[in-house]
């Protein structure tokens, strides 16, 4: 029998952002027949628990024993996926020193603002953190062609796709115009463009603006802006059925997570196309993508005067969403673990 290749997912199960919460997917989907995964739970959140996945539980206090988490789970590893900007020059140093197998996820567009903030935040030359690991795959095409031209950093021809658990956000209730209630969901809602969201808020005082995540104190409180803190995947999912609109105003991303998650409520997203947006989201056919913020509101005018048919919109949005199930998008993650293994 074949022996199971050991999988450490460098990623804390139990806290909500992207890369964790995409681990977590990875350690739920990817075959235990064939993958022994270790992932990490954070000591100061509620621990989860994977039948069939081992948690290693990273104690406090955390800045000195992250490194031994890290540390130990990368030795005991046939493959490491380093997703998250965390001990970039650490972790891939260990990697290199023990000949691990290792590989990491381009989430992102590395546009200058978001370049000099992964050097500032690691005190590392990120280029240089992916020249040491063995592998280093974009999530989208046009991730993969802007950093290539941008900073000649060459990543796989192997689009590793994320995908979202469906099923926690499906709405089969479609939407429909006109329009009352949007929202803007962001763990930072500083960096994702709110300043644009609280302009359409000031804008449209005949919607309201529903705030989701943390971020700079709001001046100037307006009072159709309702804030929320961070929720949990089943809070959101219960917001969203009351949802029609997802505005999401960020000028530099690479595949927002919480795209598809309103996608699956039967919520379509309004966005920006900085970051190649119409590869994924047809305009005015399961989404909408625009240039500025004046062509944000001719979207909205749209939906408030009912010139489009958000019904169908809605629907539409739904297969999007279903279209990027883990389920069907798992098979190509466990095909590159198992290459990246046997070289």
């Amino acid at each position: 029998m074949t022996s199971r290749v050991k999988l450490f997912l460098g990623a804390y199960i139990n806290c909500t952002n992207a890369q964790n919460l995409n681990c977590l997917a990875l350690a739920k989907h990817l075959d235990k027949s064939q993958f022994d995964i270790t992932v990490l739970n954070l000591y100061s959140q509620p621990p989860i628990k994977i039948k069939g996945v081992k948690v290693f539980s990273c104690i406090w206090p955390h800045r000195i024993m992250v490194y031994w988490a890290y540390f130990w789970n990368i030795v005991k590893a046939d493959v490491v996926y380093l997703p998250k900007a965390e001990l970039l020059a650490f972790n891939s140093f260990i990697c290199q020193l023990f000949g691990k197998k290792s590989f990491s996820t381009i989430e992102g567009i590395l546009d200058d603002t978001n370049f000099l903030k992964a050097k500032n935040k690691s005190g590392f030359n990120v280029l240089n953190y992916y020249s040491r690991l063995s592998q280093v795959f974009s999530i989208s095409q046009y991730i993969k062609d802007y950093n290539f031209k941008k900073h000649s950093l060459a990543t796989e021809d192997k689009i590793l796709e994320l995908g979202t658990e469906s099923q926690l956000f499906l709405n089969t209730t479609y939407q429909t115009a006109p329009i009352t209630k949007v929202i803007l969901i962001a763990n930072n809602y500083s960096k994702k463009g709110v300043d644009d969201f609280l302009a359409l808020a000031n804008n449209y005082s005949q919607l309201e603006f529903h705030l989701v995540g943390e971020g700079k104190k709001i001046e100037n409180y307006l009072p159709n802006l309702i804030c929320h803190s961070k929720l949990s995947q089943y809070e959101l999912s219960e917001l969203l059925k009351d949802i029609q609109l997802h505005i999401f105003p960020s000028r530099s991303e690479g595949f927002p997570k919480v795209i598809l998650e309103t996608a699956c409520a039967g919520v379509p997203s309004l966005v920006y196309a900085d970051y190649g947006a119409n590869q994924w989201i047809d305009h005015y056919q399961n989404g909408f993508v625009v240039q500025t913020l004046d062509e944000m509101k001719v979207v909205i005018e749209d939906l408030l005067n009912n010139k489009k048919s958000l019904n169908q919109i809605s629907k539409n949005a739904i297969q999007l969403g279903l279209s990027y199930d883990w389920k069907l998008k798992i098979k190509v993650w466990h095909d590159a673990i198992l290459a990246l293994s046997s070289k």
